[in-house]
């Protein structure tokens, strides 16, 4: 699905991203709907985006259309400098899920203004050190942790980037996350997801209120992963 045709307007001040924002000065503002895809997996796009707000999810997908979740990146990060930097194919798909805006600007721009202001490169540089050492992390996880522990793990992540306070207590997960996302997120089948949820659900941990997930108990979320 392709994005809305983006409006010009110059960045302004204090915009989402911190020092990275400055690479998007002459960037154009586009509206994101839910379901629109800013790059296809495999694809050159010669472009880097700046998330204002909203929130997009980033997957692979195997030969036989097989996602795998790499992760969910909201307002401030920037997605596409990967492919910018080397050149090469982009290496995920990013999907809009949450209705929000972007900047956009050329990858051959974007590189001139790394190059101009060194400072951001070194910005940017620890941007992506952060992904890698999250990518190590979500690694080790996996391997020591079962499928429950792993869905306990991704619903605390998901109540603290986009957690609020429920009525009658709890934290409400903002994020609709499918049982087939969350599966592709955690490496495991929708059926063992479920059964994870169900079990969450009947230690009270958590409940499932109109489609959306509500934490009652993070303590012992935290300690189902410990």
């Amino acid at each position: 699905m392709a994005v809305d045709p983006p409006e010009t307007r110059p960045a302004e001040p204090g915009l989402p991203g911190g020092p990275l924002a400055g690479a998007f000065r002459e960037g154009r503002r586009q509206r994101l709907k839910p379901g629109a895809i800013l790059f296809n997996e495999g694809d050159a796009s010669g472009r880097v985006v700046l998330l204002l707000s909203g929130r997009v999810k980033a997957s692979t997908f195997s030969g036989e259309g097989q996602e795998t979740v790499l992760g969910f990146r909201g307002a401030g990060t920037v997605l596409g400098e990967l492919s910018a930097i080397d050149g090469q194919d982009h290496s995920a798909t990013v999907t809009v899920v949450e209705e929000g805006e972007a900047l956009i600007v050329s990858a051959a721009r974007f590189i001139e203004v790394l190059e101009d202001e060194p400072g951001l490169a070194l910005t940017l540089l620890r941007s992506i050190i952060g992904r890698l050492r999250d990518a190590d992390r979500k690694w080790a996880e996996f391997v020591a942790l079962d499928v429950v522990g792993r869905v306990a793990h991704r619903i605390l992540e998901l109540a603290a980037e986009s957690g609020e306070p429920a009525e009658g207590g709890g934290i409400r997960i903002g994020l609709v996350l499918s049982q087939r996302e969350l599966a592709g997120w955690v490496g495991s089948s929708r059926e063992a997801v479920n059964k994870a949820l169900a079990q969450l659900e009947a230690r009270g941990l958590i409940a499932s209120e109109r489609r959306q997930l509500v934490v009652l108990d993070v303590e012992g979320l935290r300690r189902r992963v410990s």
